[in-house]
This record gives structure tokens, C-alpha cells and sequence, in this order.
């Protein structure tokens, strides 16, 4: 971390003249570590695939592997030790604090007209204590540090994926219907796309905001990209284009003047052309995208879940419980799409089933606060535009994955981290 960081400069004793660190030192050098070894959990990086490797997804092999279950609980009781270590941060960010425990609170509200109440309960805990983690990291680290923690560990994940893919191919490449695509540590190649976008960010933001080891950092993107590439995810691949295209656009926004308006102004006509396009030639930007337009079956999945949706609009089916194997509903849709559909593929289809209008309503309420806050203090935060970066991506995500309210989440915690710095009463720049 840098000499200079703010958030390690309360808590940092002056240096021992022998050259050995004291005793608060390594109190903060044992915290980092103890958060790197969490932020790697919550990517589910390669446990899910070596002690559940006949499941397709991370939710899914939690679900029916009782060794992944007991694994998760040291990363729990880890988490737990260091939000009541800095539990006084919190009060700097009290209102992402109120409105992540509003959405936990009606995912727990849920488990009593959820169809498999234990399994909602169960899941309710993993989500509050994944949300504790990203609130930890907002109130915890300063900015310079926290992007640089994170791109850190990315660094390891790429490493690892990078081994896998060349020295145990069976394990880190498809030979499957995506046969030849890298998917690394993770289950398949969208869930590394996905993460190694938040690696990307993370590590464009440390090259942003800490010029003296920027060499490294623009390294460890150009790293993370090509894995983006070998997996051949397009999705990722756009939004890490996306991601490195804003960071001049922020840059001029953040600087003023008249460079400023002529960014926001091609910003928003290519938005608008963007726009304008996929509404005249939808077919022809999906095939560009490499995609049907059908979306793979996953307008036949929205259409069934619709009218599911319907038989119970306002509060779902109970937090995680749909898509349960013992679920009728989810057998239901199963049976209409003619295949074993694991999620709905659409974020808000998936928290509408789960939690009805009520919960999309309230998530798009807290969605908008953080970009009304995003507008006006995404350079306040100065964490190399990560914050409004990830709440960008996320909300990019969420339009083909299910990653909102997702337990044992790394990309929910991050998003939850962003919202809490971009809310924040008080955030250490």
C-alpha cells in the first residue's frame, strides 16, 4: 500500500529504528491479508469446481455440497471479526448501512411465505454477512488503498487462472459446447468473463490513482483483459472496453470546463445512436454481439416466468427459493423451456420471482440514490472512478445475470462497497 495512504495513517506507528514492525503494524498487515483472503472467497474461485465440479454454478453447488457449506464459515467468522474491529467506521456510511439492511430485511421477511423456508433463512445469513463485507471495505480503506487491495487480489485470481488454463486444462478450459474457451478457476467462462471485468476495473483505477507503481498495474489489465478474451465472453468484453473508454470522459467531467462538455456531449449521442439502433436493427446488433435473438432460449425463460410472476406479484416466491431442485414453479418453467434452466438470466426477472414488485422497487429505488449520488460526488470519493465504475457495471450485469442480492458474492459486495462510498455521510479519499 502507499506510504502516504489515509487510512492506514491512523492506525500506523512510526517505524521501529531496527527495522522490525511493532506490534500495531502487523495488526494491520494481518487485517489486509485476512481481507484478501476474503475478497478471494467471495469470487468462488476454484473451490465451487474442485469439491462440487458436477454443478454448473456457485449457488447451485452451495446448495447441494454440505463441504462448501461448512467451508464458507471461516470466510463468515472472518468477515464478522473485522466489521466489529472497525465497527465505528460504520457511522460514515449509515446510509448505505439503512438501505442494505432494508434489502436484507425483507429477504429475511420472505423466509415466512417463501416455498422453501430454510433454504431462504439459510441464504439470508450469507447475503448479510457478503453485504457486511462490502460496507467493511467502504468504511474501512481509503481509496488508493482499496482499489489497490483489490487489484492485488485479482493478480492472484489471474495468476491462478492463467496456471490452470496452461498446466491443467481439463480443469481451466471448456471441451464442452464452448470447447476451447477458458473459464480458469470458475465454473464456466461468463463467471471468469464477470469477475476478471471487476479485476480490470480495479486495476485501471490503481494505475489511475497511484502513478508510482502504474507500470505494474497497466500490466496486470492488459493481464486480465487477454483472460477476457480467451473466454470469449462478448458481454465482458464490451464492458471492459466500456469501462477503459470512461475513464477520459470521467477525467474531463471531473476537470471542468469545456472538455468536459464535449465528452458529456459524445457521451450521450453515442448513447443515443447506441439506442436508436438496437431499437431499428435489434437483430443485427445481437448477431455484431455474437448472440441470437432469442438470447439463447432466455426470451422463452422471461416469458414463462412472467406468468409465474403473476401468481404471486408483490412478494415473490421467498428469497433464493424458486430456483430450488424441489421447486414446482421452477419444475414448471423447466418443463416449458424444454431444459434445466438454472436462473432466469435477468437480474431483475430473478429478484421479481424471488421477492415480487416490492423487492424490484425498493432495489430500483436504492439503484437510483446511487447514481443521483454518483452524479455529484463520483471525484469526492477518489478511488480512481472505481465506485461509479462498478455501480456502471453492475447495473450492466444485472440485464443478463443474477447477481443482485447474490449470496457469497464478490460482485454484490463490491457493488454494495461502491454504493456505500458514493453515499457515504464521510469516506476517507
Amino acid at each position: 500500500m502507499p506510504a502516504s495512504s489515509s487510512s492506514l495513517k491512523d492506525a500506523r506507528p512510526r517505524m521501529r529504528t531496527d527495522g522490525a514492525a511493532g506490534p500495531a503494524q502487523w495488526i494491520i498487515y494481518t487485517e489486509v491479508a485476512l481481507t484478501v483472503f476474503c475478497l478471494l472467497m467471495f469470487s468462488n474461485a476454484l473451490i465451487g469446481p474442485l469439491f462440487a465440479p458436477q454443478t454448473l454454478d456457485a449457488a447451485a453447488a452451495e446448495s447441494d455440497s454440505a463441504i462448501l457449506r461448512v467451508m464458507w464459515l471461516p470466510v463468515y467468522v472472518v468477515t464478522l471479526l473485522l466489521i466489529g474491529f472497525r465497527a465505528t467506521r460504520l457511522m460514515r456510511i449509515l446510509p448505505a448501512l439503512f438501505m442494505t439492511g432494508l434489502l436484507v430485511g425483507l429477504c429475511f421477511a420472505s423466509s415466512y411465505w417463501s416455498i422453501a423456508p430454510d433454504i431462504t433463512t439459510r441464504r439470508t445469513i450469507a447475503v448479510a454477512v457478503t453485504s457486511l463485507f462490502g460496507l467493511y471495505l467502504a468504511a474501512r480503506y481509503a481509496g488508493a488503498d482499496l482499489v489497490q487491495i483489490i487489484a492485488f487480489s485479482f493478480a492472484v485470481l489471474a495468476a491462478g487462472s492463467y496456471f490452470v488454463c496452461l498446466f491443467v486444462p481439463h480443469l481451466g478450459i471448456h471441451d464442452d459446447i464452448n470447447a476451447g474457451a477458458w473459464k480458469g478457476l470458475w465454473y464456466e467462462k461468463n463467471q471468469m468473463a464477470a469477475m476478471m471485468v471487476l479485476g480490470f476495473i480495479a486495476s485501471c483505477a490503481s494505475a489511475y490513482i497511484a502513478p508510482e507503481r502504474r507500470r505494474v498495474w497497466i500490466g496486470l489489465a492488459v493481464m486480465i483483459f487477454l483472460l477476457v478474451v480467451l473466454s470469449r465472453s462478448k458481454t465482458s468484453l464490451l464492458a471492459c472496453m466500456a469501462s477503459a473508454g470512461a475513464f477520459p470522459v470521467l477525467t474531463a467531467l471531473q476537470r471542468g470546463g469545456v472538455r468536459s462538455i464535449v465528452f458529456t456531449w459524445l457521451a450521450a449521442t453515442a448513447a443515443l445512436i447506441g439506442g436508436a439502433l438496437f431499437y431499428i436493427a435489434p437483430d443485427m446488433i445481437f448477431k455484431m454481439l455474437g448472440k441470437d435473438p432469442t438470447l439463447t432460449g432466455r426470451t422463452e425463460i422471461w416469458a414463462s416466468l412472467m406468468r409465474l410472476s403473476d401468481k404471486h406479484p408483490w412478494l415473490g416466491y421467498g428469497y433464493k427459493a424458486f430456483w430450488t431442485p424441489t421447486s414446482v414453479p421452477a419444475s414448471v418453467v423447466r418443463a416449458e423451456t424444454h431444459w434445466d434452466v438454472p436462473s432466469a438470466h435477468n437480474g431483475w426477472l430473478d429478484l421479481l420471482i424471488q421477492l415480487g414488485w416490492g423487492g424490484v422497487i425498493l432495489f430500483g429505488g436504492v439503484l437510483a440514490i446511487g447514481f443521483f449520488c454518483a452524479l455529484f460526488r463520483f471525484a469526492r470519493v477518489k478511488d480512481g472512478f472505481f465506485s461509479v465504475l462498478i455501480l456502471l457495471l453492475f447495473s450492466f450485469l444485472i440485464m443478463s445475470e443474477s447477481f443482485i442480492l447474490s449470496q457469497n458474492s464478490l460482485i454484490w459486495a463490491l457493488f454494495v462497497c461502491a454504493l456505500a462510498r458514493l453515499t457515504a455521510n464521510e469516506v476517507e479519499a
